[in-house]
């Protein structure tokens, strides 16, 4: 008993020794503990400049790269969606093989309002309709014009080198009320390129340059709210309507200007292509179409036929 216990002590040893070493070769070594969590760190600030930047370069992109048949550039509309033009109701007349034109009339102190509400909407249709409408701006001469605002504008033709118009659009300016109505050139103008024309739109006071070319003779019209009084003691002849955005009389629309110069932009639209591409333009524009009731005031001068003539039987005569 006395010699056993050593020898059991060192093969006890040993066996431990061993199965240290074979735990050692034949284990993954052992996995660290792991770390404490490290505190919450505040998100950082979004990049609102990189944002920004990359939106408005994909944004120039797309309309830089925009399809000048008729695609669009709208998120909302897809080329598919693009309405040609109906065939039916006002627009059954319009080209098939071209855009419609429309100039606009520019000279020294035109207002900026008048003047790009409207051209803005016009174009646009060019994204909601195949074919829209090709705007351009025309000067006497064809020289640069500064606007009353300040910007300066170089007008794609000049009277002499304009082509057909369709849709000829005079906006208000410093001097529609005297220096303009005194300029032949410009009144003779407007007179035979409006006459021509299918439709005649004027802002503000824009009908002042029509009623002296005759344009407004007899016509339902109307003018910028604080010069009523001077267009009625002008221009008698014109069936002056107050109060209202803008006049529909047919051929000829008149608005008050200002902001309410979308209006009778966006009412064009919808006459000559209807509510889809109107839709469309106003969707861009962020112009809501139509108009919620009660929210747009506006003349449209129908003419009404004259009550049929009926024959008076002739007396009867006696026996």
């Amino acid at each position: 008993m006395s010699h056993f216990r050593p020898h059991a002590a060192v093969l006890l040893a040993l066996l431990l020794a061993g199965c240290g070493r074979s735990e050692t070769r034949t284990e993954a070594p052992a996995t660290p503990p792991p770390a404490a969590p490290a505190a919450p760190q505040p998100a950082p600030a979004p990049d609102l400049t990189s944002n920004m930047t990359s939106d408005m370069t994909t944004d120039m992109t797309t309309d830089m790269t925009a399809d000048p048949t008729g695609a669009t550039s709208d998120p909302g509309l897809l080329t598919s969606d693009l309405a040609p033009t109906p065939a039916t109701g006002a627009a059954a007349s319009l080209p098939r093989d071209r855009p419609l034109r429309a100039a606009f009339l520019v000279v020294d102190g035109v207002y900026n309002s008048e003047l790009m509400a409207p051209y803005d909407v016009l174009q646009h249709t060019v994204f909601h309709a195949k074919p829209g409408i090709e705007v351009f701006t025309v000067s006497p001469g064809g020289q640069p014009v500064t606007t009353f605002e300040g910007i300066r504008i170089t007008p794609g033709y000049s009277f002499q080198n304009a082509p057909p118009i369709d849709i000829l659009v005079v906006p208000s300016t410093r001097g529609s009320m005297d220096r303009d109505l005194k300029d032949t050139a410009l009144i003779n103008w407007v007179r035979q390129v409006g006459g021509r024309a299918r439709h005649v739109v004027s802002l503000c006071d824009g009908a002042f340059v029509l009623a002296q070319a005759g344009i407004l003779d007899g016509v339902p019209a109307t003018t910028f709210p604080d010069d009523y009084k001077r267009l009625a003691q002008m221009f008698p002849r014109i069936d002056l309507r107050i109060n209202v955005s803008f006049v529909d009389a047919g051929k000829v629309l008149t608005s008050e200007g200002g902001a309410r110069s979308y209006d009778v932009a966006m009412h064009l639209v919808d006459k000559l292509y209807g509510p889809k591409v109107a839709q469309g333009v106003g969707h861009g524009l962020l112009i809501p179409w139509p108009p919620a009731p009660g929210t747009l005031k506006f003349d449209t001068a129908v003419p009404v036929p004259p009550p049929p003539t009926v024959a008076t039987p002739a007396p009867t005569q006696g026996p």
